[in-house]
């Protein structure tokens, strides 16, 4: 599947794009794209899943676009801002419930271009010990405060 998705994403036709991919889990997509991103480096895989999202707005799409923007993308200028902008919805659209999303937050601070203050992450490592006391990043990020 990956070199005709491939190719559908890299032409911008992101309709044939979701024909091909409607049966696929979100767990799937995810892997298809980022092993598409690492190959190719191509902005048009994150492209994708935007049209995605102006579809439906879901933490599942706003994750797949985070990981992109982290992992095979993060050298384009401005990445980890578009992926801060994915850790933020996700947060929002959980509902401050979910110590996934949130620990990306404060991976985000913890890059050189730190992308989150040390006010926000320090809310958000609070917020996560107020979900479980025992979380060692949460722990470790107020120990060196």
């Amino acid at each position: 599947m990956t070199n005709k998705l491939n190719e559908f994403i890299i032409k911008g036709h992101f309709e044939e794009a979701k024909e091909m991919t409607n049966e696929l889990s979100y767990s799937e997509l995810d892997g298809e794209l980022m092993e598409m991103a690492f190959k190719d480096s191509s902005i048009t895989n994150y492209a994708f899943i935007m049209s995605l999202l102006v579809e439906e707005e879901n933490v599942e799409l706003h994750e797949m676009a985070f990981r992109l923007m982290v992992i095979p993308l993060s050298y384009l200028d401005g990445a980890y801002y578009a992926a801060l902008y994915h850790a933020r919805r996700c947060v929002e659209l959980t509902d401050r419930q979910d110590i996934r999303y949130l620990s990306n937050l404060l991976f985000l601070h913890h890059i050189p271009d730190k992308v989150v203050s040390e006010e926000e992450a320090y809310d958000t490592a609070r917020r996560m010990l107020s979900l479980d006391p025992d979380y060692v990043l949460a722990k470790e990020f107020l120990k060196k405060r």
